[in-house]
């Protein structure tokens, strides 16, 4: 019952609400359980007005909370499309740090690729790299022949230098060496042509000696038919004796002596030979005087002067 003609303070109605929040709805005392007071007596003026200086200061009190919160809420907007469109930023920023990662990660791949292919490749490289070491040998060999060939033909540049020097000299040897043989060929040409004369002239003088060969050769033969019959035994037991004291006895015995030719040997004496008679060797020529004469089978034969009566007979 005490409670009915209580008036609630301006803190206690404070309380009553959320802080910063506006009151909607009718004043504290004013909802229906007024209605069940309407029975009560009214308040004094001066607590009406009292009360209504409260709440009306509690109005401005609402209203300056409600200006700051939305000085508050605009504030908050604004940082709200700051941070939207920062956002829009950081996620353009990245999206391109993407994309560029995304380019740098397909560059990555590339290099990747072509060091795998190059590192494939190595091994042809290295062949390739063999081969023109082995070129680079020989070239270098090459070039040491050419230099070789190069000192050579300097060489013989400067000696071909050398005799165009001394080429007058050598056109002078040259003349003198033309005419020494033009008179040596002169000299040959006479010679030559004398020659030729001496040659015809020991072929006629040949052709004689083969005629007295074969003279002597008969001769020979009839000296030897001679001497057969000379030594032939005669029939009155008796040797044949010659006139001539030069001619010695016969050999009383077995046959006469024969050479390697199955000639007859007779012995000979030493002295100077008679008249008509023409004293022999047992060689295979003839005694003639003392002289060898070449016989037609090549063999010596002793002779003397040509006498031209004998071809003749």
């Amino acid at each position: 019952m005490a409670a009915r003609g209580h008036i609630p303070s301006a803190f206690e109605q404070r309380a009553a609400q959320a802080p910063g929040m506006m009151r909607h709805g009718p004043f504290p005392g004013l909802g229906p359980a007024a209605g069940q007071r309407s029975l009560e007596p009214l308040p004094p003026p001066e607590l009406l007005e009292n009360k209504i200086a409260v709440q009306a200061a509690e109005i401005e009190q609402l209203a300056g909370e409600n200006h700051r919160l939305a000085a508050t809420q605009l504030t908050m907007r604004r940082e709200l499309v700051a941070a939207q469109q920062e956002v829009q930023r950081l996620k353009a920023h990245i999206g391109s740090i993407q994309t560029e990662s995304d380019l740098q990660i397909r560059i990555l791949l590339d290099k990747i690729a072509k060091k795998e292919a190059d590192i494939r490749a190595g091994e042809g490289v290295k062949k390739d790299l063999q081969q023109a070491h082995k070129e680079a040998q020989s070239l270098v060999a090459a070039r040491q022949e050419l230099t070789v060939q190069i000192q050579k033909a300097s060489q013989e540049l400067q000696k071909a230098r050398t005799d165009v020097k001394n080429l007058p000299d050598l056109h002078a040897e040259l003349d003198s060496l033309r005419k020494e043989h033009q008179r040596l060929r002169s000299t040959f040409e006479y010679e030559k042509g004398s020659n030729i004369e001496q040659v015809e002239q020991m072929k006629a003088m040949e052709k004689n000696l083969f005629g007295m060969a074969r003279e002597v050769e008969k001769l020979r033969a009839e000296v030897l038919n001679a001497e057969k019959r000379a030594l032939a035994p005669s029939p009155y037991g008796g040797g044949y004796m010659h006139p001539d004291p030069s001619f010695p006895p016969p050999i009383q015995g077995g046959g006469p002596y024969v050479d390697s030719y199955g000639r007859p040997l007779v012995q000979m004496a030493v002295g100077p030979a008679g008249g008509g008679m023409i004293p022999y060797s047992s060689g295979n020529g003839v005694a003639t005087g003392g002289a060898a004469v070449p016989s037609a089978g090549g063999v010596a034969v002793w002779g003397g002067a040509y006498d031209p009566s004998l071809t003749q007979r």
